[in-house]
Formats: C-alpha cells, sequence, structure tokens
C-alpha cells in the first residue's frame, strides 16, 4: 500500500513537471495557445482586406464618374471582339508583360478588373495580382463583359 502510494505520488510529480516543461516550450515556440493571431491580409503598401466585388449598377456608376480604369482580364482575341469602352487589356496570363499598361495610373486610383462574367475567374485572380503589386481601390465586376453587353451599356470593338 505505501508502495502504490509512493508510486502515485512519483506520476503525479513527473506529471506536473511534463505539464509544465510544455507549457514553458509552446509559450517560447508561439505555439498552441501561445500563439499569435495571424496577421492580416495586407498589400506590398498596407491596405487591408480583399478586393471588392460590385454590381453591374456599380460598375456602371463607376464608368460614369470617370474615376476608374476598367481592365479587362481576358485573352487579346476576346478582347478585341468587344469590351468596356476604354478598357486596358491585360490578360490574367500575361500579367507580367502587360501590367506596364497601368504604370501611369495612380496606386490609389479605383480600378475595375472584369472578364467574361459568372464562368470566368481571372477577373479574381488579375485582381489579387493587383493588389500584391500596390494598387489599394480594386473592385472586381464578376458580372463582367456579358451583363454590361446585355445592358446595351458603352463598348467598343
Amino acid at each position: 500500500m505505501i508502495r502504490l502510494r509512493h508510486a502515485l505520488r512519483e506520476a503525479g510529480i513527473l506529471l506536473l513537471v511534463a505539464a509544465a516543461l510544455g507549457f514553458i516550450y509552446t509559450a517560447a515556440t508561439e505555439k498552441g495557445l501561445f500563439a499569435r493571431p495571424a496577421p492580416s491580409k495586407t498589400t506590398p503598401r498596407g491596405v487591408a482586406g480583399d478586393p471588392t466585388m460590385i454590381s453591374r449598377d456599380e460598375a456602371w456608376a463607376l464608368y460614369q464618374t470617370g474615376i476608374a480604369v476598367f481592365v479587362d482580364a481576358r485573352h487579346d482575341f476576346d478582347f478585341k471582339l468587344g469590351h468596356i469602352k476604354g478598357a486596358i487589356n491585360i490578360p490574367l496570363k500575361g500579367y507580367d508583360e502587360r501590367k506596364s499598361a497601368l504604370s501611369g495610373v495612380s496606386m490609389d486610383r479605383v480600378i475595375v478588373a472584369y472578364c467574361d462574367g459568372a464562368e470566368c475567374n481571372s477577373s479574381i485572380e488579375l485582381s489579387v495580382k493587383l493588389m500584391k503589386d500596390g494598387h489599394a481601390n480594386v473592385r472586381i465586376f464578376f458580372g463582367g463583359w456579358s451583363e454590361w453587353k446585355a445592358a446595351n451599356l458603352p463598348a467598343e470593338q
């Protein structure tokens, strides 16, 4: 009986020491309970958040005011068939070669990225690249060319 009590006491002490060492380790390595919160998403210029989705009406309002630059993420072929009037073509797959088309655009200016519509995600991916390059006010017109054309809004070929 005395041996059992002695063994239980030693086991308890070992358990407490192990737990203390575990807490010390996780605190020192900032893991587990002591982990720091994940940093918020930011661009290199420190602008928080993700690109914002906008509706056709919001895109039209931005177009009318002239404060936004519209960027078409579709391939050259599709862009030449028709696009939002005044839009710049920067295909997603050719981003690195074509991003210089925005070199004269202020990093704080509103940029509206679009592609074909709901079946096309290139505008989302392009927006993320634009924000990583420091553009602070990027919007995604997810309805894209399909919605714009269906509403008979200003277009060119």
